[in-house]
């Protein structure tokens, strides 16, 4: 058995800064020394010789990774494409979807990735896509997110749903399963934003429920170096979406009668090539997996460690964070995932009107919490992501092979003091009572 934790960092994650405690591996994630090995060698094949590795050697080494990402994670290889992250996937159907702008629309829910929610309303702002939202407030048990979205689905007014498998603020897990189906009965096109999906949950899914689109990280939880990401696209939508940017696999309607794809390699014809641009990070896939694999001793030893620190970890949270504290979950225990999980802030009764205060102005909040992160990173160098939800703030915690219990108890006593300090420093930045101009009135 796998022994992970620190001595596992020290052995096998190398190049990580041993002055860092990581609890935030959801954001970018963190690659393993030996997969970062690959990496290198890689960019060293496409600087020793450019003509015989992008003619010859880029597209064969392309498919090999597709091939082995399909065996791994038990899908059919004719589906998928690899990307550079998630938001380029989304952004790659979004561009592709044949709209009508006169009447298209678009469902996202209030906890969409902000990135990802932004082009939806870029695509309103410039061609007058329409789009609604559904709500999103946690905790929240799944019928009740299915019946948010059934109610607008419903309505038979749009054409795509665009939603999460695991939301990355709050990092919850909604009933994506249903959704699918939810999306079939009203024949709507699912669009599906796994960002922290592989990894963390089994995607043999996909084939069984044939969502219509869904993209995936690698760099988050697979151990692929950054930035590289999976994008599944139903057989049935192989010829319309076109790669991000436009490149030279694009067909144009007056061509296609001409040049037809070909169904068995028409994912691999459109993506493997979009230009003079660095595949290092894709041509690693092989050697994460192999990493996981062997080194680690697969998925599910990788989920059990995390399943089993996850619990410790909660526990140690809340004691350093004090009273009122409490694990972000629903009734049914449906809400948490193996690598992630939040914990709401207690706040200080004289805090309760400034979190306020910034829920309700934008540029305060995002000015307030850049400051407090700053100060994580570079200061503390402990640092996980926060946000005001439902009049709370939650901290979002990550849970990988590299960590064990003293992580949560070292970072959330700096999370506590460095919360704590800005909520005073914006107190009296708010009350202060030598101004005749304060923002807020002492109640």
């Amino acid at each position: 058995m796998v022994e992970f934790g620190h001595a596992f960092k020290d052995k096998y994650y190398t190049l990580l800064d041993r002055e860092v405690t990581l609890v935030n591996h959801g954001s970018y994630g963190t690659t393993s020394t030996m997969v970062m090995d690959q990496l290198r060698k890689v960019c060293e094949e496409e600087e020793l010789y450019p003509d015989e590795f992008y003619l010859i050697k880029s597209k064969e080494q392309y498919v090999a990774q597709i091939n082995a990402l399909a065996n791994y994670i038990g899908l059919d290889h004719k589906n998928l494409a690899l990307v550079p992250n998630a938001t380029m996937g989304i952004n790659t159907i979004l561009r592709s979807i044949p709209w009508d702008f006169e009447k298209d629309s678009v469902l996202v829910h209030t906890t969409s990735y902000g990135a990802c929610s932004n082009t939806v309303k870029f695509l309103h702002d410039y061609y007058g896509l329409k789009f609604d939202t559904t709500t999103n407030v946690y905790p929240m048990e799944d019928e009740e997110v299915l019946s948010n979205f059934e109610k607008k689905l419903a309505t038979g007014q749009h054409k795509v749903c665009m939603f999460d498998m695991i939301s990355s603020m709050p990092g919850v897990m909604l009933p994506y399963k249903g959704l699918i189906k939810l999306c079939k009965k009203y024949n709507v096109l699912s669009l599906i934003d796994g960002a922290h999906a592989i990894g963390m949950v089994d995607l043999k899914f996909i084939d069984e429920l044939q969502p219509d689109f869904l993209t995936t990280n690698l760099h988050k939880w697979m151990s692929v170096p950054k930035s590289c990401a999976l994008l599944y696209i139903n057989p049935k939508h192989h010829d319309t979406i076109q790669t991000n940017p436009i490149s030279w696999s694009y067909i144009s309607e007056d061509r296609k009668n001409g040049a037809p794809y070909n169904s068995e390699t028409v994912m691999i014809d459109k993506f493997w090539y979009l230009g003079t641009v660095s595949y290092a990070p894709m041509l690693c896939v092989e050697e994460a997996i192999k990493f996981r694999s062997e080194v680690c001793g697969g998925e599910q030893a990788i989920r059990d460690y995390q399943l089993q620190l996850r619990e410790k970890a909660v526990r140690l949270v809340i004691e350093q964070f004090g009273p009122g504290a409490e694990l972000l979950e629903n009734s049914k225990g449906t809400l948490n995932v193996p690598g992630m999980f939040n914990i709401s802030f207690p706040v200080d009764t004289r805090y309760v009107p400034v979190v306020k205060y910034l829920t309700e102005n934008f540029h305060d909040w995002r000015n307030f919490k850049a400051k407090c992160e700053a100060t994580m990173v570079t200061k503390d160098k402990a640092f996980a992501p926060f946000l005001v939800h439902n009049g709370k703030i939650y901290v979002r915690f990550s849970v990988f092979i590299i960590n064990e219990a003293s992580d949560y108890v070292k970072s959330s006593k700096m999370i506590k003091n460095r919360l704590n300090e800005a909520l005073e420093e914006q107190y009296q930045q708010l009350f202060d009572l030598n101004s005749k101009t304060r923002k807020l009135e002492i109640k």
